[in-house]
């Protein structure tokens, strides 16, 4: 061993003493360096750690947020459908009152000319009466004028217009 150190020049002085002074490095070096870059670590881990933590909890929050709005859109979307039914019942409610005035108004105006024929008829035959009385009386009094009274004249122009009346109103 002598020889060894003897070769290499190793001063056992010198070994020990750097021996010491990488002690006092190695401590030094632990207490000012590697505690604090170890803290500094820790921290760092913990703020990852934190972010990793709230990330997730914002990935969830997103996740009922999306449900939500999906709920919220399905909401809005039942209600659309409902008063869109509401709205389509109003309009067919409003068409089938729309078809039943129109009806009664047709019906109304039948009825009406209707009324206005059987009066306008009525007229007509009642002219035509007493233009045909009016005819038959002048035709009487040319033929018969020498030959019956004219109270027989008369009852026969009645009798005629009578005859004239019952066929009108069976027809």
């Amino acid at each position: 061993m002598d020889d060894l150190i003897k070769t290499f020049h190793i001063d056992w002085k010198l070994l020990i003493a750097q021996i010491i002074n990488f002690g006092i490095v190695v401590v030094v070096l632990g207490v000012f360096a590697l505690k604090p870059l170890i803290k500094m670590m820790k921290e760092r881990e913990e703020k990852i750690s934190d972010g990793i933590k709230h990330a997730e909890e914002m990935e969830e929050k997103i996740k009922e947020v999306a449900k939500l709005k999906e709920e919220e859109i399905k909401q809005g979307r039942k209600e659309a459908q409902v008063l869109i039914a509401q709205a389509e019942k109003k309009a067919e409610d409003l068409r089938q009152e729309k078809i039943k005035k129109t009806i009664t108004e047709i019906e109304k105006m039948a009825i009406d000319a209707r009324g206005r024929i059987r009066e306008e008829r009525d007229e007509m035959i009642k002219s035509v009466k007493d233009e045909l009385g009016a005819l038959i009386a002048t035709a009487l009094n040319r033929v018969m004028s020498n030959v019956i009274s004219e109270k027989t004249h008369t009852q026969v122009i009645d009798d005629v217009i009578k005859d004239l009346e019952k066929e009108a109103i069976t027809k």
